[in-house]
């Protein structure tokens, strides 16, 4: 049986779904998974795009795009502080290296 468009999109917008509480659950290789599923989810959505049903499909490709610009953008955020947070750690492994060095003589 053939998969409607609108079932198309429920199971995108579903495994979104999915994908996004296994960034929050830092869960990355599960989340990488999920969005290659929706990746050919999207893919066959586009392919099979009936005429009619082209401005729905059109509009809830954008508002997905719209979502996952939204969520790059805090995943970059997240990975900044990160990157911050490594770099004092690595600044104080130094200093306290360098302070154990010291009092050693």
């Amino acid at each position: 049986m053939d998969t409607t468009d609108v079932e198309l999109m429920a199971k995108i917008s579903a495994i979104s779904a999915q994908a996004k509480q296994a960034i929050i659950e830092e869960k990355l290789a599960e989340c990488d998974q999920l969005l290659i599923q929706r990746q050919v989810l999207i893919e066959q959505l586009v392919l099979r795009s009936n005429p009619a049903q082209s401005l729905n499909t059109h509009a809830f490709l954008t508002q997905l795009m719209a979502d996952d610009q939204t969520q790059i953008a805090s995943l970059k955020k997240t990975k900044l502080a990160l990157e911050s947070q490594q770099a004092i750690t690595k600044r104080s492994a130094k200093l306290i290296n360098r302070y154990l060095t010291i009092k050693q003589f």
